[in-house]
């Protein structure tokens, strides 16, 4: 039996462990090192990774017994580190590309924008300073967001 390993976890003859990465490489793709059981190799991480994503490196794994040098497999499960915190420059970026996404309806994010409204104005508002939340403008009615719905 093997000592836990905090890193390493072991499933048969299979490693598995966790790797972060930004939201720009998720995003854009990039490399990343991850250590391996016989050293450090530099992983590829494709455009668009998605959240929950792992990625496989064949024959990195923990030998098969009486297999002809036949090794299990190394998973990386890619961890998206969300930033907590951001500067004004970065949510300006942030928003423009939100922005954009909504233009071009480009993927589930565009698709979301024109429906729900802008992720970043339901968090951090529109930029109004006056607060307007729970306030209905003399024009709008029930019907009209009932149109609005079904439309």
């Amino acid at each position: 039996l093997l000592p836990h390993d905090p890193y390493f976890n072991r499933d048969g003859t299979d490693v598995h462990t966790e790797c972060p990465i930004s939201l720009t490489q998720a995003v854009l793709g990039g490399t990343v090192d991850v250590r391996t059981l016989t050293g450090i190799v530099e992983m590829k991480i494709p455009q668009g990774t998605q959240v929950e994503s792992k990625l496989m490196l064949r024959g990195k794994g923990i030998p098969v017994l009486n297999a002809g040098g036949r090794k299990g497999n190394h998973i990386v499960h890619l961890q998206i580190e969300i930033p907590k915190q951001v500067s004004k420059r970065q949510e300006e970026l942030l928003r423009e590309f939100d922005e954009e996404m909504k233009h071009s309806g480009g993927g589930i994010y565009g698709r979301l924008s024109k429906a729900a409204g802008s992720v970043f104005e339901k968090v951090f508002g529109n930029g109004d300073e006056k607060d307007t939340k729970g306030k209905k403008d003399e024009n709008d009615s029930d019907d009209d967001v009932e149109e609005k719905k079904t439309a």
